[in-house]
């Protein structure tokens, strides 16, 4: 019994440890975004409106976040590690997918 939970005590610190370096990872890129944002928009001629940027500022960082959460949870289980991949490129892909989808929106406006 002492080996299952000493095993499972190291499963969790070393999840719960992931999860923060997940986060802080989603924070950079969420800032980068964030940067990416600004120097798109100083371009255009006309200003946006305010709600173009709520997509960025309120959807990009959602599906990080959730990966973020979601991959050391997984791992704290002790699923399949094919699953903690499919979350991490999953919410990767679905935050560049949000930004897609703002750059072609602001492409009518610039």
């Amino acid at each position: 019994m002492d080996d299952k939970t000493a095993c499972m005590r190291k499963r969790l610190v070393k999840g719960i440890l992931a999860g923060i370096f997940l986060f802080v990872v989603s924070a950079g890129l969420y800032s980068l975004a964030v940067f990416s944002v600004s120097i798109l928009v100083f371009g255009c001629v006309k200003s946006p409106p305010d709600w173009l940027y709520l997509i960025i500022f309120a959807g990009f960082p959602l599906p990080l976040l959730i990966s973020s959460v979601t991959a050391p949870v997984i791992y704290i289980k002790n699923l399949n590690k094919i699953w903690i991949v499919l979350t991490l490129a999953g919410g990767l892909f679905l935050s560049c997918l949000i930004f897609l989808i703002w750059f072609l929106i602001l492409t009518q406006y610039c």
